[in-house]
């Protein structure tokens, strides 16, 4: 498995972004998130570097993002054109808004986290496998536990009798789980296996996506977004090719209800769960049916190291004591 110094992680959908700035926590930091005038999508600390207002609740200008405070004025690159109460004042170079690499694909904006390299050196977005040709419905979630235990819960199989017994768990009698992993580029597939048959499977990407592809037609997913140590905003989305108006409201509000139905049982459990940090629960006695929280486990650790490695080398890291519990 390839392993990097950084990750790109979808943090925010792009339906959220439109014409106006939008403020959010990611990773315990408060970021705003807008477009320029291509439809891009720009990121920068929501922190005016004037006198610290919050730029979220600024607006947008000709492709600039103006300060609420005292109209200071940025450019896409973080560069401030403009400081109206100076009128044609040389504006020093350091009087910049602090900029966040992110892209945008999938329906996602992905935010870069590790060492500020060139663009052009970036590894590529990961892989986000669902059916050619479908659609989505998405409904937000606020789960209140860290973002590893979010993604150790729904990648798990074992607990499908008895935390969903009164919804997913009512087809399967049979507690008995056998786990077969099926690694691939960036992720893998975790098969639940009956008699050598595969009864069920999902499939995780690094570093925060779930995918289960029910058909050629039908798949569910949910992306993992931290918002700090206790919180991940969860991104639920049901993939399908049904376009008729009518029918497709219908199957929208029917994946709204499945996913609360569902999800709700896990949050109440994964909320309960100690340490809330995977990272830190090496005191977990793991045993053969939790072979995909083995697996993801060994990938964060073999990225772990090679995030340490890079970090005695830069400055340019994200605050230390936050990033040893969010990457």
């Amino acid at each position: 498995m390839k392993v990097s110094s950084g990750h790109w992680y979808a943090v925010l959908s792009s339906r959220e972004l439109s014409t106006r700035p939008v403020g959010k926590t990611r990773f315990g930091k408060n970021l705003v998130f807008w477009r320029d005038t291509g439809g891009k999508p720009v990121c920068f600390d929501n922190r005016c570097p004037h006198r610290g207002a919050e730029l979220s609740l600024g607006r947008l200008r000709d492709g600039t993002l103006a300060c609420p405070y005292h109209g200071f004025r940025f450019d896409p690159s973080g560069r401030c054109v403009e400081v109206p109460a100076e009128g044609a004042w040389h504006i020093p170079e350091h009087l910049r808004a602090e900029i966040r690499q992110v892209h945008e694909k999938h329906g996602f904006i992905w935010l870069w986290r590790g060492p500020e390299i060139a663009t052009a050196e970036l590894p590529p977005i990961p892989q986000f496998p669902v059916p050619r040709g479908t659609i989505y419905g998405e409904h937000i979630q606020y789960w209140p536990t860290h973002y590893t235990r979010c993604i150790e819960g729904v990648i798990d199989h074992s607990h499908l009798p008895f935390v969903h017994r009164k919804s997913l768990g009512i087809f399967i009698r049979n507690p008995l789980t056998r786990i077969k992993i099926d690694p691939f580029d960036g992720g893998f597939r975790s098969n639940m296996l009956r008699d050598d048959r595969i009864m069920h499977h999902v499939d995780f990407v690094y570093p925060n996506v779930w995918i289960q592809n029910l058909n050629s037609r039908w798949t569910m997913s949910a992306t993992f977004a931290p918002i700090d140590n206790t919180r991940t905003a969860v991104y639920n989305r049901w993939h399908h090719k049904i376009r008729a108006p009518l029918l497709r409201s219908f199957v929208n509000l029917w994946g709204r209800f499945s996913v609360f139905m569902v999800f709700h049982e896990d949050m109440a459990i994964l909320a309960t769960q100690q340490p809330a940090y995977t990272d830190d629960a090496a005191a977990d006695k793991l045993v053969p049916s939790d072979a995909a929280q083995i697996e993801f486990r060994k990938m964060r650790v073999q990225y772990q190291k090679e995030f340490d490695a890079v970090a005695k080398q830069t400055s340019s890291l994200d605050e230390p004591q936050l990033a040893s519990k969010t990457r």
